[in-house]
């Protein structure tokens, strides 16, 4: 509240010409801010009366020491004489502040009044007037102790849920957690999100945290402050009339509705959806337009998406919305629009965008991956159905591009599946021996005598069972993991190999590289640490290089295989013949081995007779050519004796697959290496 009679002037009428070095030696706590209330400064006397650390109050904004009300009304009465006084729910006191206005900001003068207005006797929350102050707030206000049990509310809480059922769960007593948990159960982000944000408060990481949220036709602002004691205090502000008098939010690049309006648009639809009207959100995502950018630049790259923009635009019915969330990403809000006819516009987007765009000269073909999410009976959230898009805009792109999906409990089923895997790889799946190595072996054809092995990684998931790669490893690779797998999966084999030098078996092991081990530059410096440091011999361990688009970097790339060929390793190109094969690789990069995919080897003994001699004269070429290069071949995927002998007719030296040997154990593989006098050969 404002008051006419003024607190004592301070020492410093104009703190903003003083130095700072002064300031710090003031008995008056002073904070100076700046235009947005920012911390820009705080001296030693504010830090001991805000009880925080100097290092925590720069940067923050003030307004945390305020509710919603007392903010505004604070905010008013620095444009103008006077002081203002108010209790801060957070620090516990009534403080008094007199403001000096600058070019700049404000200079903040504090003082504790708490004796003045309360008496010498400390006022805890429990008391009477702890809680006819929180009746005073025209929000409704809960309380919670550090583990988020519900201590105090003042009447206008109580009010709200007066006429609803479960009451008791609402009141003093109970967990203010348990009030989300079915929406948390749902999966509904917001509530996620916003109990994590509480939960961190309690745990002492930051001091504020804010969100809205609707319920039904209201919106609510919940505001959170951590108190001194670490317990939270709660406000819950009807925020419904600002948000309907929110002006319209476009982006600024095409002019179509940002993610805000988007979000405020779809909270209308949510609210007046019913079985026969549902709403449905369309997410598209430009495939691989980090290509595109990077290739025509940011300025092309901007008029490449308003192109998209425009085609998209035009394809909308009158009552959809288009909006651009971020980046590539669009959305299309679907009004009155069920789940079968969402999959048919979303189908359309393929034929929308099929036509060349032109950019400086330059013809570009651009596909997009759609995601389909239609609102159901519980749909209330839009920042969830937004996200049911996301999800399913992400299944398309793992099928392929140029393809929609929609979104399904099974496809968010499956994400969390995904995220679990990831979190207990990060955490436990390394360290609990949950990994594990197997060794499939490679024979040479013309003796039949194992001379090397590929190396592959297992893992026996405690709850899902025996995992193959294609379960884990892409996932490592999104998740920043691959590199710390990658290396456990080197030290592995390679304490493997030096186990079988000690007895003699020198055969060769191949593990396989991801190429964003190349991209971090770290492979060649990692792989000969570890030779070094068990003493792998020379010409032992096989480094098997994928064909892919990744490694477009060959100098960089040539470099590090020049490093770890010195150390001793063999290079081979595996999966040759998948997709993103080029002679060029084998001839310009230091390869000793290629090794042909099953993809070709499975039409050897294909009944398509023209098909067959195809794929023959093909792989017979390959060969061919690989030998003339001093290189060494490997056919993969043997499974039939019609295309074992079609490899030995061709002059395939070793093979690999199910007819000649099934990944096994380490010790499985001893047992027949040690009987056929395994021998150092190259694979």
């Amino acid at each position: 509240m404002n008051r006419e009679t003024p607190m004592p002037r301070p020492a410093v009428e104009n703190p903003f010409a003083v130095p700072r070095a002064e300031l710090d030696l003031l008995s008056d706590p002073l904070v100076l801010v700046d235009r947005d209330f920012v911390v820009t400064y705080a001296n030693p006397a504010a830090a001991a009366l805000l009880t925080a650390p100097l290092d925590t109050l720069v940067g923050r904004c003030i307004d945390a020491w305020f509710s919603d009300p007392a903010w505004t009304a604070f905010v008013s009465s620095c444009n103008g004489p006077g002081v203002y006084e108010d209790f801060s729910y957070t620090l516990q006191k009534w403080l008094s502040y007199r403001t000096v206005k600058g070019t700049s900001g404000h200079a903040i003068w504090a003082t504790d009044i708490t004796s003045e207005r309360l008496g010498d006797t400390r006022v805890e929350w429990t008391d009477d007037l702890a809680r006819t102050m929180l009746d005073a707030v025209p929000s409704g206000v809960v309380v919670l102790d550090v583990d988020g049990m519900i201590v105090l509310v003042n009447s206008v809480w109580s009010a709200f849920w007066a006429d609803r059922p479960h009451t008791d769960g609402c009141l003093p007593g109970a967990s203010y957690f348990d009030l989300w948990a079915p929406a948390i159960a749902r999966g509904n982000d917001a509530a996620i999100s916003l109990v994590d944000g509480l939960r961190a408060l309690i745990s002492g990481s930051g001091q504020v945290f804010s969100s809205n949220h609707r319920f039904g036709s209201v919106v609510y602002r919940i505001r959170a402050t951590r108190l001194a004691d670490g317990g939270i205090y709660l406000t819950h502000t009807d925020i419904t009339a600002q948000a309907a008098e929110a002006p319209v939010r476009q982006d600024p690049l095409t002019g179509l509705a940002n993610r805000d309006e988007i979000e405020a648009l779809l909270a209308t639809e949510l609210a007046v959806r019913s079985d026969e009207n549902e709403v449905s959100i369309l997410l598209v995502d430009i495939d691989g337009f980090r290509e595109f950018n990077d290739a025509l630049g940011p300025v092309h790259g901007d008029e490449l998406l308003q192109q998209v923009a425009n085609r998209i635009a035009a394809s909308t019915r009158p009552n959809d919305t288009l909006g651009r969330l971020t980046g590539d990403e669009f959305v299309v809000i679907a009004r009155g629009c069920q789940s079968i006819a969402a999959r048919a516009l979303a189908a359309g987007f393929s034929s929308v965008l099929e036509p060349a765009f032109t950019i400086d000269d330059r013809q570009l073909t651009v596909t997009a991956s759609v995601g389909v999410a239609t609102s159901g009976p519980d749909s209330d959230d839009p920042v969830q159905l937004i996200h049911d898009a996301t999800t399913a805009m992400h299944a398309a792109k793992n099928f392929g591009r140029s393809s929609h999906q929609v979104f399904s409990e099974d496809l968010r089923d499956s994400n969390r599946t995904r995220l679990e895997l990831v979190e207990r790889l990060r955490g436990v799946a390394m360290a609990e021996h949950e990994l594990q190595m197997v060794y499939q072996p490679i024979v040479e054809l013309a003796s039949g005598a194992v001379i090397g092995a590929e190396a592959l990684i297992r893992w026996n998931h405690p709850e899902l069972g025996l995992l193959m790669p294609d379960s884990f490893i892409g996932l490592a690779e999104d998740a920043d993991l691959i590199i710390p797998l990658s290396n456990w999966i080197l030290s592995q084999v390679c304490r493997t190999l030096a186990a079988w030098q000690c007895k003699g078996l020198n055969i060769q092991v191949g593990v396989n590289v991801s190429p964003l081990h190349f991209a971090a530059g770290t492979l060649a410096t990692d792989v000969n640490s570890i030779i070094d440091s068990l003493g792998i011999e020379p010409g032992r361990l096989v480094l098997e290089l994928a064909e892919s688009k990744s490694l477009h970097d060959l100098d960089a790339v040539h470099y590090q295989l020049m490093d770890v060929r010195r150390h001793g390793s063999l290079i081979a190109i595996d999966d040759f013949g998948s997709g993103f094969s080029s002679l060029e690789r084998l001839a310009t990069l230091p390869v000793d081995i290629l090794k042909i995919d099953k993809s070709l080897t499975q039409h050897l003994d294909s009944r398509d007779l023209q098909r067959r001699r195809a794929m023959t004269s093909l792989c017979k070429a390959v060969v061919d050519v690989t030998h003339d290069l001093g290189r060494d071949t490997v056919v993969e995927g043997i499974e039939t004796k019609d295309q074992l002998a079609s490899c030995v007719d061709m002059g395939v030296t070793f093979g690999q697959g199910h007819l000649l040997g099934k990944p096994m154990t380490a010790t499985q593989l001893e047992t027949i290496l040690l009987p056929n006098d395994a021998h150092s050969a190259s694979a």
